[in-house]
């Protein structure tokens, strides 16, 4: 059964959609938040495939999954109608860079489809025009070009319509304020450059500006937005809401965004563009390299998203952009790293995951790639941050540029059609290339430095135990005398809990990071033997949202046993009144043939051996 499919039965037994207000997902639980409880099926629920146990525990059913949970909630909020992953968790309290991305990516996300296809089409009339094949003075052309550039000159009523979903507030009124910023006064004045501003109530400035095509003005002013309607809305009685709160929020937002925060938004839009302008204006190979180097690691880190407002507005000014070309250029050099790794590994089922991953690679999507094998072959992730500079280097030598945003894969190509095309493929052979062989030189066999092959690790596992050590200093307690019957009832898997005495974690085994959970009270680590380990960290601390924890590793990092990898607060959660408890687990039992514990001891240190584990 796919997990579509146990998703749906999942929500059958708990009550139907109708009876969900809320899902979320921890480490290794599907929790939803219902209406009534009594319309749950506890039967029906564990006799689905992949369901190891339920818990009712805090006002939520705790449907156990394991390790593998996200992968079931995608398909339930698919379902549900939930906006992405993360959106229906509870909230994590997150920086404002974190925040920035997470908006810019969220706003950006839908709408890409419409941008991209209009983008292509765009570049493609523009390449044929610019090699004479079509002229531009034809009703065809005329056509065409309108349902290209459509999407980019109203483009801001389709930001409008993403930030109100984002910001949650009303779309319409959105959608409202984007066109009083497109309305032809305001685009005629622009236009006709006679006035540099209207007088409002006759002393108060609205700038005159062209805002076709721009972003940051819009995603500002629905902000905004947001806030006055919830303010209004609360401050009026409710008989007055349905009129009077549309009213005042259009009328007191699209004056504050005509007067101060549209024109605020273009020249933060045009200091951004100048910006980059300005570093290519001093060496266009330095702006190649520096823009191209940082493209991987923007990517790993999610900070790519900040390159698509300073791209449209590339457009929205100048007609072009020369960064999009550049973030195909590392697409293509992760992929010719990605390609590299194929040859260094041994086990079948190691190729067919970096294969796969180049494939998408090609296609534009990267993370398979970046998450899947440039994390845990680290000298291939430099390879491609080379391959990615020196293409790009190249193609802003030559200066490549694009004339509609469009998605950075082998297909977009013919976009480039016109005098940067040859520049363009040479480059593309470039970053493959290049980033191929340095990977391929650099990366050694598997039995070397880097990740074992299945059948080494095989041949290991027939003739190794493993030793979990303790991760705390405390009081050792079998898994039977924890306070949480999926944990010990080895719902999650076997091993031991620990209470800990100070707040300290440590690594009980070495391997690689595997998993860092965004609420911080759980890591996955496995083994170069294959044993997957889950620390977590305290009982129902999910609902903590990540207070109350440090976490000193990071996904893919190589950890060694007793190495300190996180701290828990342990005065703040007996406040919060939760067990610290660290439950440590084996998730894939059926790697072990036998797992011995040691006596339990109150006095246990850091690092003495706990538990040993025997492997198939």
């Amino acid at each position: 059964m796919n997990k579509k499919d146990v998703a749906k039965k999942i929500i059958k037994a708990v009550g139907s959609e109708k009876n969900i207000n809320n899902a979320w997902h921890c480490m290794t639980r599907l929790r939803f938040d219902l209406k009534d409880v009594d319309q749950v099926d506890y039967k029906e629920l564990e006799s689905i495939p992949g369901v190891m146990g339920t818990k009712f525990q805090c006002d939520q059913l705790q449907v156990v999954l394991g390790t593998n949970v996200g992968e079931y909630y995608n398909e339930t909020a698919k379902i549900l109608g939930l906006d992405s992953a993360q959106a229906s968790q509870p909230k994590e309290k997150k920086g404002l860079v974190a925040m920035f991305m997470d908006t810019v990516s969220g706003v950006f996300g839908p709408i890409v489809p419409a941008i991209a296809g209009a983008g292509m089409i765009k570049g493609l009339i523009a390449g044929l025009a610019a090699l004479n094949i079509i002229s531009n003075q034809t009703d065809t052309y005329l056509v065409i070009d309108m349902l290209a550039s459509g999407v980019f000159t109203f483009l801001p009523f389709f930001v409008a319509a993403s930030a109100a979903k984002i910001f949650k507030t009303n779309p319409y009124l959105a959608i409202a304020i984007a066109a009083t910023l497109q309305f032809p006064t305001m685009t005629s004045a622009a236009a006709a450059k006679e006035i540099s501003n209207f007088m409002l109530f006759n002393f108060i400035p609205v700038p005159v500006f062209n805002y076709s095509g721009t972003v940051i003005p819009i995603i500002f002013a629905v902000l905004c937005l947001s806030y006055i309607y919830r303010w209004v809305d609360k401050m009026l009685p409710e008989v007055l809401r349905t009129v009077f709160t549309p009213t005042i929020s259009l009328f007191v937002a699209g004056l504050l965004t005509l007067t101060v925060i549209g024109p605020i938004g273009i020249y933060l839009g045009n200091l951004l563009a100048d910006f980059i302008k300005w570093i290519f204006s001093i060496s266009p190979i330095l702006g190649g390299i520096i823009f191209g180097a940082i493209r991987p690691i923007a990517i790993f880190t999610g900070l790519h998203h900040a390159m698509t407002p300073i791209a449209l507005q590339n457009f929205a000014n100048q007609g072009w952009d020369m960064l999009m070309p550049m973030m195909l250029m590392a697409n293509m050099a992760i992929t010719g790293a990605t390609l590299a790794v194929y040859f260094k590994v041994n086990s079948q089922k190691e190729k067919s995951i970096v294969f796969s991953s180049a494939v998408s690679g090609l296609l534009g999507i990267t993370e398979p790639a970046l998450f899947g094998v440039l994390s845990k072959y680290k000298k291939a992730f430099i390879a491609a941050t080379c391959g990615s500079a020196i293409a790009s280097a190249f193609i802003s030598f030559f200066g490549v540029r694009i004339y509609g945003y469009i998605l950075s894969s082998i297909f977009s190509l013919p976009a480039y059609i016109g005098e940067y095309f040859v520049y363009a493929v040479l480059g593309i052979l470039i970053a493959l290339g290049s980033s191929f062989l340095i990977a391929y030189f650099l990366i050694k066999k598997p039995e070397g430095n880097d990740v074992k092959s299945a059948s080494k690790v095989d041949a290991e596992a027939e003739i190794k135990d493993i030793t979990m050590n303790a991760v705390a200093q405390g009081e050792v307690i079998a898994l039977k005398n924890v306070k949480d019957e999926i944990f010990s009832s080895k719902m999650v898997g076997d091993g031991y809990a620990i209470l800990p005495e100070k707040g300290t974690v440590y690594s009980p085994v070495s391997g690689t990071v595997e998993t860092v959970f965004p609420t911080k009270h759980a890591i996955g680590i496995r083994t170069n033997t294959g044993l997957e380990i889950l620390i977590h960290m305290g009982i129902d601390t999910v609902e903590l949202n990540g207070e109350g924890f440090k976490v000193f590793v990071e996904q893919g990092q190589t950890v060694s046993a007793n190495q300190k990898i996180a701290e828990m607060d342990l005065e703040f959660l007996k406040n919060k009144e939760k067990d610290p408890t660290i439950m440590v687990l084996i998730t894939n039992m059926d790697a072990v043939c036998q797992i011995k514990q040691v006596e339990p001891s109150e006095n246990t240190e850091i690092g003495s051996a706990v538990s040993l584990v025997a492997l198939k």
